[in-house]
C-alpha cells in the first residue's frame, strides 16, 4: 500500500500574493539549454501529482534534485543544463519537481509535494535513489529526510547538497562576514518570512540543521568559501560526524552562493559537477549491493 508521509505534515496555509518585485525576479529564472551532443532524453511527467521535469541519461540511479531559489523562485526548467550535465556524468535519470513555491504557497506546501515525489519515486524505483538539491532545495531535501524518518519510506542511498540553506533562523555569523552579495541576510530574512508566514524556525522541517541526524544517508555537501551558508554547511557536518554517519564537506575556496549554476562554465564548477556524479556513482554501487531497500 502507498506510503502517506506527506499527509502527516502540518496542514496546509492561505498565503500571500507575490509582489510585482517578486514577480519579476521569478523571471530572471530563465529556461537553460541541454547541449545536444550530450544525448539526454529530457521530459515532463507528473509524480505523485507534481509536475516534474525528467532528464535521463542513464539507469545507475535516479536523482531527486529540489531546486533553489529561497522557497519563492526557480524552476526545473532553469536547471536543465545542470541537471544534464549531472545525469551524464552519473549516469543517471533526474527529477526535478515543480513544487509549489512561497509566499502563495507558505510551508509545508512545498516540502508536501517534494516528499510526495519521493514517496512515490520510493515505492517504484528498483535502483538507487539519491535525495539532491541547493540553497532551499537543499534545505528541503534534508527535510524530506526528516519527515520520513520514522515512517516505512525506504531511505534514499545518499544526500547531496550544494549551498544548503538549513537553518532558517539564519543568525550564523558568516552572514556578517561573508564577501558574497548573492545571498546576504536581507534577502534571506525576506525569503523566510515569505515561506514560514507565521511558522516557527525552530521547526526541524524549516530547519533540518536542527534536526536529529541519526540515520541520515551518506551525505556530500559543496559551499562556497565566500558565501553566508557556510555556518550551515560546517554545521550540518559537525552534526553529522557526531551521529556517525558517512559525510564529505567540500569548501570551495573564492566561490559564492550556487556557483555551478551561476558560472556553468568555470572549471570549478565543472570540478563540482564531477564531484556529484562521482558520488551518485559511488552511491548507487553501494546501493545495488544492498538490493536498493534500506528502510529507517
Amino acid at each position: 500500500m502507498p506510503t502517506t508521509v506527506h499527509k502527516s505534515l502540518p496542514a496546509e496555509r492561505t498565503g500571500t500574493p507575490a509582489s510585482p518585485g517578486l514577480r519579476e525576479r521569478r523571471t530572471k529564472f530563465a529556461a537553460t539549454e541541454i547541449d545536444p551532443a550530450l544525448g539526454v532524453a529530457a521530459g515532463d511527467a507528473d509524480f505523485a501529482g507534481v509536475p516534474c521535469r525528467t532528464i535521463r541519461a542513464g539507469d545507475r540511479a535516479t536523482i531527486l534534485y529540489l531546486h533553489g531559489g529561497g522557497y519563492r523562485m526557480g524552476s526545473p526548467e532553469a536547471y536543465n543544463a545542470y541537471a544534464a550535465a549531472l545525469a551524464v556524468g552519473a549516469e543517471a535519470t533526474v527529477v526535478l519537481p515543480r513544487y509549489r513555491l512561497a509566499p502563495e504557497n507558505p510551508f509545508p506546501a512545498g516540502l508536501r509535494d517534494a516528499l510526495a515525489v519521493y514517496e512515490q519515486l520510493a515505492s517504484a524505483a528498483e535502483g538507487p535513489i539519491i535525495l539532491g538539491g541547493d540553497s532551499a532545495g537543499a534545505g528541503l531535501a534534508a527535510a524530506v529526510i526528516v519527515a520520513s524518518r520514522t515512517s516505512d519510506v525506504r531511505r534514499p542511498d545518499g544526500l547531496m547538497l550544494l549551498s544548503p540553506w538549513l537553518d532558517l533562523h539564519c543568525s550564523s555569523p558568516f552572514y556578517e562576514t561573508a564577501p558574497d552579495v548573492f545571498f546576504p541576510l536581507a534577502t534571506a530574512a525576506s525569503a523566510r518570512d515569505d515561506y514560514l508566514q507565521g511558522a516557527p524556525a525552530s521547526d526541524p522541517l524549516v530547519s533540518p540543521l536542527l534536526a536529529d541526524h541519526t540515520g541520515f544517508p551518506p551525505t556530500l555537501i559543496q559551499v562556497g568559501g565566500n558565501e553566508a551558508l557556510v555556518g550551515d554547511a560546517l554545521g550540518l557536518a559537525e552534526s553529522l560526524a557526531n551521529a556517525n554517519v558517512t559525510c564529505t564537506l567540500e569548501v570551495v575556496a573564492d566561490q559564492g552562493h550556487t556557483w555551478p549554476l551561476v558560472y556553468p562554465g568555470h572549471s570549478v564548477s565543472v570540478a563540482s559537477i564531477e564531484s556529484c556524479a562521482r558520488f551518485v556513482r559511488s552511491r548507487a554501487t553501494n546501493g545495488r549491493r544492498t538490493g536498493g531497500n534500506e528502510t529507517r
